[in-house]
């Protein structure tokens, strides 16, 4: 097992103690501001959010705004009880670092290890550690209800049914270990794990854990219908308020009821106050994993810069509730938000009252290339035309508008690109977004995409699809995934569109390039054998390459 002892030398970067003299000397934040600010975005009669800040270890300020139920107005406090979605998940990653602590995990192990008879068609080792830091390949088991045709949110669902659909997962989204994609069924899975190894279930195991750190109004509901004294209702407001019927009762990633009190405590132990386990433990909990391919997301954590500073972070939404937690290291600050509307942008806020609080701290981004090493002179901008896909699935059309290029994204507004030179472009909307096409010879035909606040991506062209109706009927047909029973049925209208019906609903899916449909947001990609379109591999949101084979 790796020895937590060994992370301290990389801790030495990460001391909250060593910066809070830093804390100390700064001044006190502007109440008066910080109310104004969070006040101005809760309208009357409204629901609203909970907002404080840790500094050195001290709880520096502490405001609530806004109605907690809205049936029977009474005001939010920081003793209100929000759902505070994923930021659930630095806990669930706690507890399974405690254990391991405890030598009862490695976290190098298959988790199976721990949940005996999970996922048994799935035959490929899945450790404890991908499963921690997205690196598992599970699939989300919220876009694999949606696949089902079912409205997660307004089911009962329990960590059993979560279960139950998982279990008949045969395959992965990807190899273990060789991708990141964030999916919450990995920690759904890791609470399984905690409650199988201890013996006893998840929400007596997390009471116990919330007790120790002085977090008594923290904790998972033990069932459906539990009533939570001073809950903060969650509400959405479309043409008037609707309340969110919050139905779902699941445990690890999620559904973590707490309030900013308890919330503010914790941050003052993350900053080495009070706290209640071991400082490396705590330490070990705020750093990336070592050795692993994903850098960005530790234990239920991200990592990222903000206006120049080391930030650690993490974002929660669940229908109406919404949660950001944001700390900068170096300077042993936290910033909580918490809410019960639709309304206020919780990372915003945050970000809105760190520019309040570290007023004077801030330089600049740490800059990614905003462009290549070389630009092509002699490019010829008709070879930049075609169909792209970004790594992340988006397909791109480059097109030209008389003499101009534009991009062209499906139910965005097309933006024309302006020459720089060569094959260097910027967007007409946006002059910090670069694009660089690939010279013509080099394989595969791709673009680059650079902004100085973010990583380049790269889009890689796809082939055209084949001209003639024969090769379009050549897709009909009914298509089966066995993991979900879910069926999907293909039929060609006209040119490149065709009728698309599943148990998430019908439609119109189209033919964007050989083999290569997009429909309602996923895309169908066609695997052949012996020249007949024979499987469908679906991809969208958290799932890759999910299997339908045709119906003979």
């Amino acid at each position: 097992m790796r020895a937590i002892g060994l992370l301290l030398a990389i801790a030495a970067t990460f001391s909250w103690p060593l910066a809070a003299a830093d804390a100390a000397q700064r001044a006190t934040p502007d109440r008066d501001a910080l109310i104004a600010l969070i006040d101005e975005l809760v309208g009357p009669d409204a629901p609203g959010v909970a907002v404080g800040v840790v500094e050195g270890g001290a709880v520096v300020f502490s405001h609530a705004s806004g109605l907690a139920d809205l049936s029977n107005p009474a005001p939010l406090t920081p003793q209100s009880r929000f759902n505070i979605a994923s930021n659930a998940k630095q806990f669930t990653a706690l507890m399974v670092l405690e254990l391991a602590a405890a030598d009862r995990i490695d976290l190098s192990e298959d988790f199976r290890t721990y949940l005996p008879g999970a996922m048994p068609g799935v035959s490929e080792p899945v450790t404890v550690e991908q499963l921690l830091n997205h690196t598992s390949g599970v699939r989300d088991i919220y876009d694999l209800w949606a696949l089902t045709g079912m409205t997660w949110y307004e089911r009962p669902f329990t960590n059993r049914d979560a279960m139950a659909l998982l279990d008949r997962q045969t395959a992965l989204n990807f190899a273990p270990g060789s991708q990141y994609l964030y999916s919450n069924s990995n920690y759904i899975l890791l609470a399984e794990m905690i409650a199988a190894l201890t013996g006893e279930s998840f929400h007596d195991h997390a009471r116990a854990f919330f007790d120790a750190r002085g977090m008594a109004q923290t904790g998972v509901k033990r069932r459906y219908g539990v009533v939570l004294s001073d809950l903060a209702r969650a509400y959405g407001n479309w043409d008037g308020w609707l309340e969110d019927p919050a139905l779902a009762n699941l445990h690890g990633d999620g559904f973590l009821f707490s309030t900013l009190d308890d919330q503010l405590h914790w941050e003052r132990q993350v900053q080495g106050a009070e706290q209640s386990l071991p400082g490396d433990l705590i330490t070990e909990s705020q750093i990336a994993l070592t050795g692993s391919r994903r850098s960005g997301y530790g234990y239920g954590l991200e990592f990222g810069f903000y206006r120049g500073l080391a930030t650690t972070y993490h974002v929660g939404s669940t229908g109406g509730y919404n949660a950001y937690t944001l700390r900068f290291p170096e300077h042993a600050t936290s910033i909580v938000v918490m809410g019960n509307t639709t309304e206020v942008g919780v990372v915003q806020l945050g970000r809105q009252v760190a520019d309040l609080v570290l007023s004077g701290e801030f330089g600049e981004n740490p800059p990614f290339p905003d462009g290549p090493d070389a630009v092509d002179p002699d490019y010829d901008r008709r070879s930049a035309l075609g169909l792209y896909e970004f790594d992340s699935g988006t397909p791109v059309r480059i097109v030209e508008r008389d003499g101009d290029l534009y991009r062209e994204i499906e139910d965005r507004e097309p933006v024309r690109l302006i020459p720089e030179g060569g094959n260097l472009y910027h967007y007409e909307t946006n002059p910090g977004l670069r694009v660089a096409f690939a010279s013509p010879g080099d394989e595969p035909k791709s673009f680059m995409l650079y902004a100085a606040f973010q990583a380049p991506q790269r889009a890689v062209a796809l082939t055209p699809a084949p001209v003639g109706a024969a090769y379009r009927r050549s897709l009909d047909g009914a298509y089966l995934n066995e993991e979900t029973g879910v069926e999907i049925t293909l039929r060609h209208q006209s040119d490149d569109t065709f009728e698309i019906r599943s148990a998430s609903g019908g439609g119109e899916a189209r033919l964007l390039a050989e083999d290569y449909l997009a429909w309602n947001g996923r895309r169908l990609r066609v695997e052949r054998s012996d020249g007949r379109g024979a499987v469908l591999l679906l991809d969208g949101g958290r799932l890759r390459s999910v299997r339908f084979a045709r119906v003979q």
